[in-house]
């Protein structure tokens, strides 16, 4: 698997550290749901830093 972590802040590769490392180094499988909840909550934070 290829890591393109290029594209991610500095806080982003912290965040994704810090899942990895509470899980133990595994990563869950991608599901619809869970993808929708990744966009909803990055929507957000988008919305938040653009008032």
């Amino acid at each position: 698997m290829c890591d393109k972590t290029g594209d991610l802040t500095p806080n982003e590769r912290a965040w994704l550290r810090f899942l990895r490392d509470v899980s133990n180094e595994s990563d869950p499988g991608i599901t619809l749901h869970r993808v929708q909840l990744l966009r909803r909550l990055c929507g957000l934070r988008r919305l938040d830093e653009n008032p």
